[in-house]
């Protein structure tokens, strides 16, 4: 809980000029990410307040010149990322996260699970900051006072349509692994109500034992052609 002592407050200077349905947007921000081989600046990191963990997406740390062997074993398992699945990370890392400008700034490690997954965003995370969604602001106590960050509600609508394109990606996938499974068990089920020793085309059809020839043409005695049908049919 540090920086807990230090005020963090609202006022009417802080109002936005427009503010289009107010909380309605996510508080999408830019903060700096540090990592021992690289430092990259990101615009797409989502601020969850409500959120207990903080996210990193592959992709992301690929931008970091992270591997796989730079993570952490983890056992953490959530839910919520992905519609009606669960979700495993490949591992975690502690990485230094930066908001502000070099005039003035606070730098704090965080600790981030790495998911193999697409978003349209580059990381999720909570801090220890006061978020104002209404006016998609963040305000963090600093070495100088405090630090307040802003978001871009263009920045929001579009990775909030992102989001909803992606999240349809692997629900969709799921449901036709599921249909394959269920046809491909019919196949089998199929396969199984046939003898071995007969092919599917003559177990198709098998001729009723109770059968008789009838002449194409019973008019014609000179006609050879005749058909089979069964003797309990109706004589017409």
């Amino acid at each position: 809980m540090h920086w807990s002592e230090r005020p963090v407050t609202w006022t009417r200077e802080d109002h936005p000029a427009v503010t289009p349905n107010p909380g309605g947007y996510a508080l999408v921000l830019n903060p700096t990410i540090i990592t021992p081989q690289r430092t990259c600046k990101f615009s797409r990191v989502f601020i969850d307040g409500g959120s207990s963990i903080n996210i990193l997406y592959r992709d992301t740390m690929t931008m970091l010149g992270l591997e796989a062997k730079d993570l952490e074993p983890t056992r953490t398992i959530f839910h919520g990322i992905v519609p009606d699945f669960s979700c495993s990370p490949i591992g975690r890392v502690r990485l230094d996260v930066l908001f502000g400008d070099s005039s003035h700034f606070r730098c704090e490690p965080i600790w981030f699970e790495v998911v193999d997954l697409s978003s349209a965003y580059h990381a999720l995370a909570k801090f220890m900051v006061v978020p104002h969604y209404a006016y998609l602001k963040m305000k963090r106590p600093g070495p100088k006072g405090l630090v307040t960050i802003t978001g871009d509600y263009r920045k929001s609508l579009e990775c909030a349509r992102d989001g909803a394109k992606l999240a349809k990606s692997p629900i969709i996938a799921e449901e036709r692994r599921q249909l394959d499974r269920v046809v491909t068990l019919a196949n089998e089920t199929s396969a199984a109500l046939i003898p071995a020793e007969e092919s599917a085309d003559e177990a198709s059809f098998k001729p009723s034992k109770e059968t008789k020839k009838v002449k194409l043409n019973p008019k014609d005695p000179s006609c050879s052609k005749y058909v089979v049908v069964g003797t309990r049919l109706d004589s017409k």
